[in-house]
């Protein structure tokens, strides 16, 4: 018995360098790994599709003392996408991974011919990652190539951070991965929104990215889109945190505007109920919001707050039924009626719901803040 145990000692005690080493090697394969960190797809004028790999290469030189990392990005066309992996590995000096890609892009002229070749691929290469987040590009892809974004060299990297920024996303966009939208293909009416990446054309900040509202995508096809403003009124009226400023008259000189800034939109509620063969979509809304900034001068009185709540109330709710109408007008739910309808009466087999949905909506505002005078010209 002693004897077997030393024996086990022993080969524990020579187990060690071994794993050492493992590691030690692990480490030295990374400096030959290709590391895709972002991914743009567009289509050329003979429908091929252009693949834009940002990569992540390690650059060995018996000059330096450590290995340099450089971003690479490599353009391929082609008319079998299936082979895109195997022609960019063809370009580098190293195996590829996807396992490390942030994000995944599409060119409007991409999503609008159809996004559904682009998710049969990464289903197919075994590294991608389904947490890898969604969006749509809508500069031209010469930014891409080379953008303009100081504080962070790599295009994936930096993108993943803004859709991250939650204050960023809630107010402009959505954030959204692969794995979700695969899953909301299939519930409701299978409408996904993915946040549109726009790129400065201003002098100042020519070149540098920002989130420029939602794409809205059915059946794979890019099939609308929402400005930055109407992105907070859907955000609103699906439930989703909504954050930065809306704007009110002054109610003592509605020439001059006060800026409101949004505290809190949890306290959301919404039911669907057949009113007479109508369904109507209920929601209701309470918001908290702290003045931020006035035009001209202002005394906070329970007056002016008052008039300014019931006007913002005003304001947020004829934004909303507008929105609602333009879109039931195109027999497009957007707004998730048909999931809701299912889910309530599950044994009415109605399709397209929203053509005979009314929407009630119904805001309370709370203004916040002190009494004081405040003067902002």
């Amino acid at each position: 018995m002693r004897y077997i145990r030393k024996i086990a000692v022993l080969l524990l005690i020579l187990s060690i360098p071994s794993c050492l080493l493992t590691s030690c090697l692990g480490y030295r394969d990374l400096d030959h790994i290709v590391f895709v960190t972002s991914i743009l797809l567009d289509r050329d004028e003979e429908n091929n599709i252009v693949f834009y790999f940002e990569t992540l290469n390690s650059i060995r030189s018996s000059s330096m003392e450590s290995n340099q990392e450089r971003r690479i990005v490599y353009k391929i066309g082609i008319q079998n996408p299936g082979d895109a992996l195997n022609e960019l590995e063809s370009h580098t000096s190293a195996p590829v991974t996807l396992a490390h890609n942030k994000v995944l892009m599409f060119t409007e002229r991409f999503a609008r011919g159809g996004l559904d070749q682009a998710f049969e691929l990464f289903e197919r290469w075994q590294d991608s990652s389904a947490r890898t987040l969604l969006g749509i590009f809508a500069g031209a892809t010469d930014f891409y190539v080379k953008p303009n974004h100081q504080d962070e060299t790599i295009t994936g990297l930096y993108l993943y951070d803004m859709l991250g920024d939650m204050q960023s996303v809630t107010s402009n966009g959505v954030k959204i991965n692969i794995k979700e939208f695969m899953s909301q293909k299939y519930i409701g009416s299978r409408i996904n929104s993915v946040p549109i990446i726009n790129v400065s054309k201003d002098e100042v900040t020519e070149g540098q990215y920002y989130l420029d509202g939602l794409g809205l995508i059915k059946e794979y096809k890019l099939v609308g889109k929402l400005n930055s403003e109407e992105t907070g009124y859907y955000n609103f009226l699906v439930g989703k945190e909504v954050s930065g400023n809306i704007n009110t008259k002054n109610p003592e000189d509605e020439t001059k505007t006060v800026s409101m800034m949004l505290q809190n939109n949890k306290r959301y509620k919404s039911e669907v109920k057949l009113e007479n063969d109508v369904l109507k979509l209920k929601v209701k809304l309470k918001l908290s919001t702290d003045i931020s900034a006035v035009q001209g001068k202002l005394e906070l009185t329970d007056d002016t707050i008052a008039k300014m709540e019931e006007t913002m109330e005003e304001k947020l709710e004829r934004n909303c039924q507008k929105m609602f109408r333009e879109w039931k007008d195109k027999k497009i739910d957007i707004f998730g009626v048909q999931e809701k309808f299912e889910r309530k009466y599950p044994s009415d087999n109605r399709k397209n719901i929203i053509e005979n949905t009314e929407l009630e909506v119904d805001f309370k505002v709370n203004i916040t803040g002190t009494s004081a005078v405040r003067d902002a010209t």
